[in-house]
């Protein structure tokens, strides 16, 4: 018999208004699969950890009290400006490819040094730099520093010429060095966002150019010109170039893709489109859009010059919807009555008859036990019948959808799950199991307020594996790369999986009086 607590408050808990469903389109259909009844009233329960942090989008630029960039700034051999080590040193590291996985940045570094891939730990690769068993860096001797005199010599250094002796990145590295090579580990600086200009880039011939230009907004609110000290890489090569300048070329591609850049933290993608067909922009034919999901699609069509699909027929909508909501084909009888139905909502109609037959509650309670890994593998030992918790878990989604319960409401059940009321003897407790598991089950699972197998599974035997499952299954997103270093192409870094981690350790499950009690 298992016994769980999640102990988390719900001020930990961020409500959205909306829930933003990735729907198979039905070829411009005047409704929205779930339009009417599912998702206009369901917020999808989030955990707040993971969303609060930096704000990093792109947005037009603004020249108004701007740095200008380093290049500028150093070419004067006479600066005595000193670089900062976290806004200037380490994404310089970054853009010259020390940090890469290729380099020093690989889990077993290069040549006996370390740093930390893509420059996310800048604590650890100070101390890397200054590390007085092996330094790098020489303040009494700067020109002797390594970081300087290898990276200038193609001869001694693997790596190659990163960079020539008499150029801006020789001189932002050696005034950081002669000024004290310093960093504050105790006030690191916290960047707002970027701000990306131009925000979208529109081909429409091969060779055409476009420059990026990227501005950092820190929280003191001073501003930096920081495109020479960016890593820009591009997801399609055929459809856009970009070099390390940030300079986006066309390539002989059609279609979209997006050049990523990425600086400090912050990884922000800039859709790059070259339409496909003559039909782009005001070439473009009228086409209807009842829906705001519409607007979007065809916003985005109307760029690449795609006409949709004409609008499919009543028979074609039919066994689409079936299939998507039922998950079974329609009868012939149900067909030839839709089909016979000359009404002008009858699609709309169909749409509310079908959410309400048992056949969508089993369907969709199916696929939210995959989503939410409902397994009697992984659920051993959880329960006095075998395989019992997996049916339960299924009934208890199954139950909850007949009768509509928003999807905020639904989440909640499975994450703040208690198996054991408060302040209920461990007899009680087993003697509820027992009935459960008897006669009326039913009526016994859909008296459950929560349903507590999703934190029972043998998987989740620590906070990293349940955050990991987490993050998926409720915030549909990847975080597992962060386990060990910071994600090339996301903001999460290893201390974000650290922290979101440490909100599940408040889950605490045993099969015996003992370990029920004491927790």
């Amino acid at each position: 018999m298992l016994y769980v607590i999640f102990v988390v408050s719900r001020e930990l808990l961020l409500y959205v208004d909306r829930l933003i469903v990735v729907q198979r389109v039905f070829r411009r259909s005047t409704k929205l699969l779930f339009q009417r009844r599912l998702f206009m009233k369901s917020r999808l329960l989030i955990f707040v950890g993971l969303l609060v942090g930096m704000s990093l989008i792109a947005v037009s630029v603004e020249a108004v009290d701007t740095v200008p960039p380093l290049p500028s700034r150093f070419s004067d051999v006479d600066i005595d400006e000193v670089p900062d080590f976290q806004k200037h040193v380490v994404p310089l590291l970054s853009r010259l490819g020390c940090n890469g996985r290729a380099c020093h940045g690989s889990f077993q570094g290069r040549g006996d040094f370390r740093l930390s891939l893509f420059g996310y730990d800048f604590a650890a690769d100070f101390k890397e730099l200054s590390n007085p068993d092996s330094p790098r860096i020489d303040t009494a001797d700067s020109e002797a520093s390594l970081v300087l005199t290898m990276p200038t010599d193609a001869d001694i250094h693997g790596g190659g010429k990163r960079f020539d002796p008499a150029g801006w990145e020789y001189r932002v590295l050696h005034n950081w060095i002669q000024g004290g090579a310093t960093f504050d580990r105790d006030n690191v600086a916290k960047l707002t966002r970027l701000e990306i200009s131009p925000t979208e880039i529109q081909f429409s011939a091969t060779g055409e150019a476009e420059q990026l230009t990227v501005i950092a907004v820190w929280q003191d609110g001073s501003r930096e010109d920081v495109t020479p000290l960016v890593r820009f890489t591009t997801n399609d090569k055929v459809i856009a170039a970009v070099d390390e300048n940030g300079l986006i070329t066309a390539g002989i591609g059609t279609g979209d893709t997006h050049v990523v850049i990425a600086y400090d933290k912050a990884v922000v993608p800039i859709p790059v489109l070259r339409p496909v067909s003559k039909l782009a922009g005001r070439r473009y034919p009228k086409v209807e859009t009842p829906t705001r999901v519409d607007e979007l699609v065809v916003e985005k069509l109307r760029k690449l010059g795609i006409v949709p699909a004409a609008l499919s027929t009543d028979a074609e909508f039919f066994r689409r919807l079936s299939l998507d909501l039922t998950g079974t084909l329609p009868t012939a009888v149900a067909v030839e009555e839709f089909l016979a139905d000359t009404s002008a909502d009858k699609r709309s109609n169909k749409i509310d008859e079908l959410l309400e037959t048992p056949a969508y509650a089993a369907w969709w309670a199916t696929k939210l036990c995959d989503f939410t890994g409902n397994n009697d593998q992984q659920l051993v030992n959880t329960s006095p019948v075998r395989n019992a918790p997996g049916e339960i878990w299924y009934r208890w989604i199954e139950q909850r959808l007949a009768k509509n319960m928003p999807y905020d409401e639904l989440a909640e059940g499975i994450i703040l799950a208690t198996s054991r009321k408060p302040n209920q003897s461990y007899i009680d407790y087993c003697k509820d199991m027992t009935e459960l598991h008897g006669v009326d089950r039913d009526q016994k699972i859909s008296q459950m307020e929560t349903m507590p197998y999703y934190w029972a599974r043998r998987e989740f035997r620590n906070p990293p594996e349940r955050a990991i499952s987490f993050a998926y299954v409720f915030m549909g997103i990847r975080i597992q790369c962060a386990q060990c270093h910071k994600h090339p192409f996301d903001v999460w870094s290893k201390q974000d999986f650290a922290e979101f981690s440490s909100f599940f350790s408040g889950v605490v499950f045993g099969n015996t009086p003992v370990g029920a009690d004491r927790a």
